[in-house]
């Protein structure tokens, strides 16, 4: 028999709409030329020597002043010009910047964040002479020029930063295993959305790859995702892969990302008892990508084993590996939307069953 399982209170599935019929095409079909526009930005964990020297000689000039954001909390950033810039610049008001970033989605992260105003030749040094901008995670510090002048490809200097802002979101969120940092893949109801692990394992997306495929690379995707949300009014050109240009859903699941950050698996129990010689078979929704474990809990080992399959009925993983149990079942998620366990019995009478379901 098959016993269809629907998650009690608060156990809530959380699939992304669209979930199910979002399918990544075939390589070939995410072929994308390079555009001939400088790249939005440069992600790395702490800045060059030179662009060390950059910030201290800031930090020196006047130090770090905190500016409200101006959202009705009481919070604040940390915001520093160069002392090049603010002779020079001709937009680096920090209180002005701040503000900005006030009207961006965010969460607690917001008050982490460092933003350093370059003149746009420091800015070169500190990011590359074809970025708009940087990002070092490990500081959770954004590089910005202090001259409004828009990129080439249009896009304000406002919606550079929150660019560079999408990126402050995915460093403060948490991935299930077996994924790397979010910050080089995508928030996680996002990348479920856009079924990042699935373009990933067909070679059409490449995580934290910045360099060659930085168009093809969904944390990239994900900040300028990120910054369309802020300003779907301007008229710049999606020049990431197309199969990671966001719509409705996606947006969704960015503020959700956003506002209610995953922060964990969540747990079941399927319980009952399978009658002898038969097989009882029960399913439940995997709205999310990432790692899900099938524990048996309660009964003697051996008493039944387990069979785990895909929506489809595909055997994925099974508990008796020759003469020896798993203790548990576990298997990575990547675009399923739902998962079967069969428990057969081994028992002349029967038995009962119970298993502890860990899911994203």
């Amino acid at each position: 028999m098959i016993l269809l399982f629907a998650p009690q209170a608060g156990e809530a599935a959380e699939t992304p709409p669209g979930r199910a019929a979002r399918v990544p095409p075939p390589r070939a079909l995410l072929s994308v030329p390079r555009p001939a526009v400088p790249l939005r930005d440069v992600v790395r964990e702490r800045p060059s020597a030179a662009s060390a020297r950059i910030a201290a000689s800031a930090s020196a000039f006047g130090g770090t002043g905190r500016y409200p954001i101006g959202d009705g909390s009481e919070a604040t950033i940390a915001i520093v010009a160069t002392p090049a810039c603010a002779e020079s610049c001709n937009a680096a008001d920090p209180a002005a910047i701040a503000r900005t970033v006030g009207t961006f989605l965010h969460g607690s992260e917001v008050e982490s964040l460092t933003i350093q105003l370059d003149t746009p030749f420091q800015l070169s040094f500190d990011c590359g002479f074809d970025a708009q901008a940087c990002y070092f995670g490990g500081q959770d510090k954004v590089i910005l020029s202090g001259d409004d002048t828009p990129a080439p490809d249009g896009a304000s200097r406002e919606m550079v930063l929150a660019h560079e802002y999408g990126h402050h979101v995915a460093a403060h969120r948490a991935l299930p295993a077996p994924f790397p940092a979010a910050l080089n893949w995508g928030t996680e109801r996002w990348a479920s959305y856009e079924q990042v692990c699935q373009g990933h394992r067909a070679g059409s997306f490449f995580p934290n790859d910045r360099g060659t495929h930085y168009y093809e690379d969904p944390s990239e995707a994900f900040a300028e995702a990120f910054a369309h949300l802020h300003f779907p009014e301007a008229e710049v050109k999606w020049s990431w892969t197309p199969a990671l240009r966001p719509d409705a859903g996606a947006f969704a699941a960015i503020r959700r990302d956003t506002l209610v950050p995953w922060t964990g698996r969540t747990t079941f129990t399927l319980s009952g008892r399978v009658p002898a010689g038969g097989v009882v078979v029960r399913e439940f929704p995997t709205p999310l990508d990432g790692l899900v474990s099938v524990v048996p809990t309660g009964q003697p080992r051996g008493a039944y084993e387990l069979i785990l399959r895909g929506g489809a009925g595909k055997a994925l993983r099974a508990s008796r590996e020759g003469a020896s149990l798993r203790p548990r079942l576990d298997y990575t998620v990547c675009g399923e939307s739902r998962l079967r366990v069969a428990i057969r019995s081994t028992e002349p009478i029967g038995a009962p069953y119970r298993l502890t379901v860990q899911r994203p």
